[in-house]
C-alpha cells in the first residue's frame, strides 16, 4: 500500500518536472487577463499529473478497482477535451454535450447511476426509477462544473478536492471499504505535487503551474463517479444527502452564482468575479488567506457530514440544514458588498487597535 502511494506520487511529480517545458513550447499555459491577475503565462499541466499519478495507482490495483476500463476511458476523454479547451478555448455547451455522453457511458455500461436519494424527506426511502437516470445526466455536469468553477485562486482546487476525497476515503475505511478508501487516499497523494508547484513551496514563483480545465474536470468526474459508487447500490455504505455536505462549497457557490448570473440576465456560463474566494480577497484577505479559509469551512462542512453518518443523524434533518446553509450563502451573495464593507471596516479598526501603543 505505501509503495504504491509513493509510486503514485513520484509519477505525479515527475510528470510536472518533464511536461512543464513541454506545455511552454506547445502553449498550454495560462495568460493574465482582466479576469486572472497572475503574472507571466503560467503552464497548465496540473491535470496531465493528476492523470498519470490516478493512472500509476489504477495499474497498480488493477484487481481491485470496479471498471477500470470504463473509468479511465471517460477521465482520458475529458483530459483530452481539456487540454484542447485550456489551449483552444472550446465551446461550454460542446463541453457540456461530451460530459453528458461520458455520463450516459458511466449509466449504461457500468451501471452507476442514482437509484435513489435515501430519506431526505421522511423516514422512508426516496426512489427515482427512470428518472435517476436523468437526474444522474445532471448531476455528473454540475458536479464536473463546479470544481472547474471554483478553481479560481492557488491552493483551492486542490484543497477542496483533497477534502471531499478524504472525507469518503474516511467513511469507506470506517466501513471497511478498503480498496475505495485507498483510491481515495491515493487521489490526494496525486493531487500533492499540483498543490507544491501551484502554491510555490518549496520551489518557488518560477516553476508555477495551473490545474488547467484539464484537470477541473478530471476530478469532478471521479468525484462522481466515486459518490455513485458509496451512496448507491444494495448495502450502500454512505447515505446520499452526506455526498451534499462532502461537496457542499463548490456545489452551493456554483448554484448560487449560475443563478444570480440568469436572474440578472446574463449566460450561466459567463465567467465572472463573484465567487465566494473573489468576494473573500476583496473583502481583504489574502490569496492564501482565503485558500486556507475556504478550505477549512469545506472541512467543517464535510466533517459534519461524517458526523451525521457515525451518529445515525436523520437524513431529513440533515438535508434541511443543508438546505438552510445553501439559503444562507445565497443571503450573503446578494448582499456581498455590504459583507466586504462590513468586514473591512472591522479589519482596520483591528489593526489601528493592534498599532495603538497600550498605557
Amino acid at each position: 500500500m505505501w509503495l504504491d502511494l509513493l509510486l503514485t506520487f513520484l509519477a505525479s511529480f515527475l510528470t510536472i518536472v518533464i511536461m512543464r517545458p513541454v506545455a511552454i513550447a506547445l502553449g498550454l499555459v495560462d495568460k493574465p487577463n482582466y479576469r486572472k491577475r497572475h503574472q507571466g503565462a503560467i503552464p497548465l499541466i496540473g491535470g496531465i499529473s493528476l492523470f498519470v499519478g490516478n493512472l500509476c495507482f489504477y495499474i497498480l490495483q488493477w484487481d481491485q478497482t470496479k471498471l477500470p476500463q470504463l473509468y479511465l476511458f471517460s477521465v482520458f476523454v475529458l483530459l483530452a477535451i481539456g487540454i484542447l479547451d485550456d489551449r483552444y478555448d472550446i465551446s461550454p455547451f460542446i463541453r457540456a454535450g461530451i460530459q453528458a455522453v461520458l455520463a450516459v457511458f458511466m449509466i449504461y455500461y457500468g451501471r452507476l447511476s442514482l437509484e435513489h436519494l435515501g430519506q431526505i424527506i421522511g423516514p422512508f426511502t426516496v426512489t427515482l426509477g427512470w428518472i435517476g437516470v436523468v437526474i444522474t445526466v445532471f448531476a455528473t455536469i454540475a458536479i464536473i462544473n463546479a470544481f472547474n468553477m471554483i478553481d479560481g485562486i492557488d491552493g483551492l482546487l486542490g484543497g477542496l478536492s483533497s477534502v471531499a476525497f478524504a472525507g469518503v476515503g474516511i467513511l469507506m475505511y470506517m466501513d471497511n471499504q478498503y480498496d475505495l478508501a485507498r483510491w481515495c487516499f491515493a487521489l490526494i497523494v496525486a493531487i500533492i505535487p499540483y498543490a507544491m508547484f501551484n502554491l510555490c513551496i518549496p520551489f518557488g514563483k518560477k516553476y508555477k503551474i495551473f490545474m488547467g480545465d484539464s484537470g477541473s474536470t478530471l476530478i469532478g468526474f471521479t468525484i462522481i463517479w466515486i459518490l455513485l459508487l458509496s451512496t448507491q447500490g444494495k448495502g450502500h455504505p454512505m447515505n446520499p444527502v452526506t455526498a451534499l455536505w462532502l461537496v457542499a462549497i463548490p456545489l452551493i457557490d456554483m448554484v448560487a452564482i449560475i443563478y444570480r448570473r440568469l436572474r440578472k440576465g446574463k449566460s450561466p456560463f459567463r465567467p465572472d468575479r463573484l465567487h465566494v474566494h473573489h468576494l473573500m480577497v476583496r473583502a481583504g484577505l489574502t490569496h492564501k488567506q482565503a485558500f486556507m479559509l475556504i478550505t477549512f469551512i469545506a472541512a467543517l462542512c464535510a466533517g459534519f457530514g461524517i458526523l451525521g453518518e457515525i451518529y445515525y443523524i436523520n437524513e431529513w434533518l440533515m438535508f434541511i440544514l443543508f438546505i438552510g446553509l445553501f439559503f444562507m450563502y445565497s443571503y450573503s451573495i446578494t448582499r456581498a458588498w455590504r459583507i466586504t464593507r462590513f468586514i473591512r471596516r472591522h479589519r482596520r479598526r483591528l489593526l489601528r487597535k493592534a498599532k495603538t501603543p497600550s498605557m
